[in-house]
């Protein structure tokens, strides 16, 4: 193979990866399109039934759980997913149930979170560059509040608005 037919194969492969970097979605854009994707397979399950399926595959422990020091990729990849489907249900001026996270999670990695490690989960997905709680709208099924932690963590974080305040700003900034 000539030097010339090398570089001109060299020069190409630089193109398109220049156009592929180019043409690719953002990671904003990305994050979108793989919340209403998830959302919309969510939509099709229901909460009680996502709430199910967990419960059954806690309880058939054929599933790993996650852990920010043992599975990191994963566990990063469980906060991606949390938040995006969390900021699709905000934009729908909603909230979304810790079962229907869990689902989420367990559907795309067939991996369980913990009780423990939810509530670290749930601080993930808060950004201090949003502004506001994003969390504040990831409620438990039973009574379709955040958990019993959330109060203190809100104040930590410089939050003393009511849940409902929270709630709205979350979907104003969403929305």
């Amino acid at each position: 193979m000539s030097d010339t037919h090398a570089m001109n194969r060299e020069e190409r492969i630089a193109k398109a990866r220049e156009m592929a970097a180019h043409n690719a979605p953002d990671g904003e854009t990305r994050v979108q399109q793989q919340g209403s994707r998830v959302a919309r397979r969510l939509g099709n399950v229901g909460a009680p039934q996502a709430q199910r399926h967990v419960a059954a595959a806690e309880q058939a422990g054929n599933a790993g759980y996650l852990s920010a020091v043992d599975t990191p990729p994963q566990w990063e990849r469980s906060v991606e997913l949390a938040r995006a489907v969390a900021i699709t249900r905000a934009k729908r001026h909603d909230t979304i149930t810790h079962g229907e996270i869990k689902w989420v999670i367990y559907d795309e990695l067939r991996m369980l979170v913990d009780h423990s490690m939810f509530t670290i989960l749930l601080e993930a997905v808060d950004r201090d560059s949003d502004g506001v709680l994003l969390s504040s709208i990831i409620v438990q099924d039973d009574d379709g509040k955040p958990g019993d932690g959330f109060p203190a963590y809100a104040g930590n974080m410089g939050f003393e608005f009511p849940l409902v305040t929270l709630q709205r700003q979350v979907y104003e900034h969403f929305g």
